[in-house]
């Protein structure tokens, strides 16, 4: 689509800015002095005459009455006819104004495969003119009754009509591409959207709603059939993704998030509801006047988030002081670990309050990242100087960008996916293949095409892959968020699924001659091992609940259905876990050379326990691997796993050890290889937790069975 070119159109742009701008007020202008001549006219005319006769006489000049029975004055001649033209102007002036408004009326009537943008929220305009210049549309409409827009409208290439009458409004939105509903408040844009959609009946076109209020964005999107952005939810994700509160590769303190209201609150809850992995607790400190945000923020997240909060008067003084307090808190740095600065997000109501703030904690708190978020970055970009540490968020520069309009649950995860499975150990391939590893991790767009489709296809279809095991997406914004950690049979009816989504037909015949090779072997745990795409999509399948509700989708379990493993149960078994730990470092002589032999489970660090944490949350992968279930058991019978299973599972139980090492920064562990690469008496370590699994569930009530034949 070709662009305006603003050296050919700017004079005459200008021309018709200043005649759009002035001519009423050029009427009014004339008009007043015309006003004037008519009443010195009147005294010069008719000498004696009253005030009030004069002003009465002087306006029927402009109904173009006029009666004197002598000789007119020269001001009053000019002015009696100056009325005349003045009304005729003002007149004139309507007539072109309506026309104006009845042809692009009209000409938006005949539109197709357009996008119309209504309100007078304050991301309307930039919207508008940010879908033109995209070049997502070839045209763009904006309805709404700003009348101090229109010569940026026209500046930017937009049609732009004031609020029509249904009749109206339905041809101009009919066979539009997308049609999005921006109000100055939630009600307005519930009015608009309620009007459009009865206008439906008789026209088709997609719908978007910006809201503010979290509560109802959350009802709408569970009920109402337009697309729902929800304003602090949005950004609360695109700060994050652009700043995550965790490395990948580090060990950090616990993120701050400084400020009040609906955005401080939305910034804490997604960094528990994307990061928490399960039966961690992860803390955030809220600084902050009021306890208020707080509370809303940890609503349906109360087992999950440890949100402390810290009170705090919005003071540039006292924030890097406070930061300063909560960070002498945390424990001494862990030379085994690589480690990085904590994160600090500042997000208050007015803009004056989160840029000095931001400004200060970065400019004296030198070991932090902080992220400021504020409605215009460009207007606070020149005051903050040249500190690389401190990164401005435009909330309305995100909510006026058609990519993040349009950015869909699907795009998110997408790229989710393809960065957790670049955090894995190369040595062996993962559900979507190789993926390619950079410098800031694996990036959606660097990967083979073969690679991109896999994880597309696995992203647009997780709906349906959820449902394989029962279980429900809630993208509602929902209130309650409860941690799910799938049992083994949820894992394998959701690796059944994820293998009819990735399987390649054509790759069809050749898994089958694969499965007839390892039937002739005759043992069952030698046939599974041979099946490393099996074992992959069963890894994936545990994370996938901790990745969507990243994307902003919530699986729940409907109904009643119970499972063992809960954020409480999961913490009771670690510390068997370490006990275990303690006893295996006994057998073989301390043959890992840790020091964690000689310690009690309180004096570790938080990092190795929550090591022991990721090793039950394990179970379930590992069960679903050999095909095996648990179920409740009054006197819960021990399960003998065959030695052959043992090893396999083993060997998985390493590669998750070494995800966990990677992902804390130990990259460079001494026993970060491969299986095969590992001592008798340091594989043991892994051979230990899979013999424990039994004992483990059996203290939760449950035994380890047999589970249904796959089909």
């Amino acid at each position: 689509m070709s662009e305006p070119d603003p050296a050919r159109e700017g004079p005459s742009t200008r021309v018709r800015d200043i005649y759009a701008g002035w001519r009423y007020a050029a009427v009014g202008i004339l008009g007043a002095a015309v006003f004037v001549l008519g009443m010195v006219g009147f005294y010069q005319s008719i000498p004696g005459i009253r005030f009030v006769d004069a002003l009465y006489a002087t306006i029927r000049l402009f109904i173009l009455e006029f009666d004197l029975d002598g000789e007119p004055s020269l001001a009053l001649d000019i002015a009696r006819f100056g009325a005349g033209a003045v009304v005729y102007l003002a007149v004139a002036f309507a007539a072109i104004g309506l026309l104006g408004q009845q042809f692009s009326l009209a000409r938006a009537s005949r539109l197709r495969g357009h996008v119309v943008v209504v309100g007078n929220g304050p991301e309307t305009l930039p919207t508008a003119a940010n879908f033109r210049t995209a070049g997502l549309a070839s045209k763009v409409l904006v309805i709404n009754d700003a009348g101090d827009d229109v010569a940026a409208a026209r500046d930017a290439g937009l049609i732009r009509l004031p609020p029509l009458a249904d009749d109206a409004l339905r041809r101009v939105v009919d066979h539009a591409d997308q049609v999005l509903v921006i109000g100055e408040t939630d009600e307005q844009t519930a009015e608009l959207a309620h009007r459009l959609r009865g206008l439906q009946v008789a026209a088709r076109f997609p719908t978007t709603v910006l809201l503010s209020d979290r509560n109802l964005a959350g009802h709408w999107a569970s009920f109402a059939p337009e697309a729902v952005v929800c304003r602090p939810a949005r950004v609360a994700i695109a700060a994050l993704r652009s700043a995550p509160p965790y490395l990948e590769d580090a060990v950090v303190p616990p993120p701050i998030v400084v400020g009040d209201g609906p955005l401080a609150a939305e910034l804490a809850r997604r960094i528990v509801t994307g990061w928490q992995q399960p039966g961690e607790k992860l803390r955030v400190y809220c600084l902050g006047e009021h306890e208020e945000w707080v509370r809303d923020a940890a609503v349906g997240i109360e087992e999950r988030a440890d949100l402390v909060w810290v009170p705090m008067h919005a003071n540039v003084a006292l924030a890097p002081r406070m930061i300063y307090r909560i960070l002498a808190q945390q424990p001494p740095r862990d030379p085994r670990f690589t480690h990085g600065g904590p994160r600090v997000y500042v997000a208050y109501s007015e803009n004056s309050r989160t840029v000095p703030i931001a400004a200060a904690v970065a400019r004296r708190v030198r070991e932090v990242e902080v992220t400021a978020v504020v409605d215009d970055a460009a207007t606070w970009s020149d005051t903050l100087g040249d500190d690389n540490r401190l990164h401005l968020v435009s909330s309305q520069a995100l909510l006026s960008d058609p990519a993040t309009i349009r950015l869909s649950v699907a795009d998110l995860l997408a790229a989710e996916l393809v960065a957790d499975a670049g955090r894995w150990p190369a040595d062996v391939a993962g559900p979507f293949g190789a993926v390619v590893r950079g410098r800031d991790g694996a990036q959606l767009a660097r990967q083979r095409p073969e690679v991109q489709e896999a994880v597309r296809s696995v992203a647009e279809h997780v709906e349906k892959i959820f449902a394989a095991a029962h279980l429900e997406l809630d993208a509602g914004y929902p209130a309650e968020v409860p941690t799910l950690m799938l049992g083994p049979d949820e894992l394998t009816a959701i690796e059944g699924a994820l293998d009819s989504v990735l399987r390649d037909p054509a790759a069809a015949p050749a898994a089958e001659d694969s499965g007839d090779e390892a039937d002739d072997e005759g043992d069952a745990s030698l046939r599974r091992r041979a099946d490393e795409a099996r074992l992959r999509r069963i890894e994936l399948a545990a994370r996938l609940p901790v990745l969507a509700a990243r994307a902003g989708l919530v699986p729940v379990r409907r109904g009643t259905a119970h499972a063992p493993l809960t954020d409480e149960s999961v913490r009771t078994l670690a510390l068997e876990v370490h006990n275990d730990y303690v006893r295996t470092a006994a057998t073989t002589g301390n043959a890992t050379a840790s020091g964690n032999a000689d310690l009690t489970w309180d004096e570790l660090s938080e990092t190795d326990q929550r090591s022991s944490i990721a090793q039950v949350v394990d179970i379930p992968v590992k069960l679903a691997a050999l095909g095996l279930t648990w179920r409740p058991a009054a006197e819960a019978q021990p399960y003998e796993i065959s030695d052959d299973a043992v090893e396999m599972l083993a060997e998985m139980e390493h590669r998750r050890w070494v995800h966990f090492q990677l992902r804390n920064g130990r990259a460079t562990h001494t026993f970060n290889v491969t299986w095969a690469g590992l001592a008798d008496g340091v594989q043991e370590y892994d051979r230990g937790p899979v013999r424990l699994m039994s004992r483990l569930l059996g203290m939760l009530g449950y035994e380890i069975v047999d589970g249904e034949p796959r089909t």
